[in-house]
C-alpha cells in the first residue's frame, strides 16, 4: 500500500493558533492527478499542496479541484525547505502558472513574482455591488480582473467598512465572475495608509467560499496598483480572514513590497505545526 509524507504549516501566521492552515506532501515524484485529489478531499483541508524536491515542482489542491497556482502553498514549501535545511535561502519552484522565486528569510517566507496581466470588467459597477450587497458608490474605478498565477476580479472600495459588511450573493457574484478561466474569484479590499483590509471569494451559483488568506490576492493588489500608477516603490501590510463567521476566526497577516523592477514580494511568516504518514 502507497505510503504518503505530509506535513503542517500555519501560513500568515503572526501568532499561534492564526494563519491559515496548509498541508504540503513532501515527494520524490509528484503522484498522478487523481490521487492527488484524492488526498486532497481525504485531508479535508482547505489548500493541500504536493512538492517534489527532486525536480522543484509544486501541484496545489482544494478538497475540489486543482489550483493553477498558490501563494500560501509557495509560501509553505520555502517553510518546508527551510525546516529542512536551515541554510535554505532561496529556489525557484513551478506550478502550472509557471515559475516563481520563493524565498526563506528573518523568519518569514517570500514569494517574488512580475505583476500579473490586467484586463477590464464587462459588469458595471450597480452589478458587482448587488453581488456583494454594498452601495455602488462605495467602489472606486476601474474594477478589473487581474492575473498574477490565478485571475480573480478586484474590487477596490472606499472604507474598510464596505469590506467587513459585504454578504456576496452566489448566483449573482458568479454571473460577474463570467470567464473563459475555469476558476475565478472575487476579491474586495480597501487601504487606508499602508493597511489593506481584504475578503476574497470563491462563488458558484449555490454557495460562496470565503478564504482565511490568499498570497495571490495580495500580489493581485499590488498588481492592481502599478496598472492603475501607483509609484513604486511601494509597501502595505494586508489583514484577512478575521471575518469569517465560523466556530473559529483565523486573522492571517500578508506583509507586500513592489520593488523599482516592478518585482511583488509577498511574505508571511509560517508556523510549522508537525507531520505523519497516510497510507492509500
Amino acid at each position: 500500500m502507497p505510503q504518503f509524507n505530509f506535513h503542517i504549516f500555519n501560513v500568515f501566521a503572526e501568532k499561534p493558533r492564526s494563519g491559515d492552515p496548509l498541508i504540503v506532501f513532501n515527494c520524490d515524484a509528484l503522484p498522478n492527478q487523481d490521487t492527488c485529489q484524492a488526498l486532497a478531499y481525504q485531508m479535508g483541508g482547505v489548500e493541500v499542496a504536493f512538492f517534489s524536491a527532486n525536480d522543484r515542482r509544486l501541484m496545489c489542491f482544494t478538497p475540489q479541484h486543482e489550483l493553477p497556482t498558490s501563494g500560501r502553498a509557495l509560501l509553505g514549501v520555502a517553510a518546508l525547505l527551510h525546516h529542512q535545511d536551515s541554510s535554505f535561502k532561496s529556489a525557484i519552484i513551478t506550478t502550472e502558472a509557471g515559475p516563481t522565486t520563493v524565498e526563506y528569510a528573518s523568519e518569514s517566507s517570500v514569494i517574488i513574482c512580475p505583476a500579473g496581466s490586467t484586463r477590464p470588467c464587462d459588469r458595471g459597477h450597480l452589478d458587482v455591488a448587488q453581488a456583494l450587497d454594498i452601495s455602488a458608490k462605495d467602489i472606486i474605478n476601474p474594477i478589473l480582473f487581474v492575473d498574477s498565477g490565478l485571475e480573480q476580479l478586484m474590487i477596490q472600495v472606499r472604507s474598510r467598512q464596505s469590506v467587513l459588511q459585504a454578504k456576496p450573493h452566489p448566483a449573482l457574484l458568479t454571473h460577474c465572475l463570467a470567464s473563459p478561466k475555469s476558476l475565478v474569484q472575487a476579491t474586495i479590499w480597501s487601504i487606508e495608509h499602508d493597511l489593506v483590509t481584504l475578503r476574497c471569494f470563491s462563488a458558484d451559483p449555490f454557495q460562496i467560499i470565503e478564504d482565511f488568506g490568499s498570497g495571490i490576492a495580495a500580489a493581485n493588489i499590488a498588481s492592481y496598483l502599478i496598472a492603475t500608477g501607483a509609484k513604486t516603490p511601494l509597501s502595505f501590510k494586508i489583514e484577512q480572514g478575521h471575518t469569517i463567521q465560523k466556530l473559529i476566526s483565523r486573522l492571517s497577516i500578508i506583509n507586500v513590497k513592489v520593488d523599482l523592477q516592478l518585482q511583488v514580494h509577498v511574505s508571511g511568516k509560517v508556523n510549522y505545526l508537525g507531520k505523519g504518514i497516510i497510507e492509500l
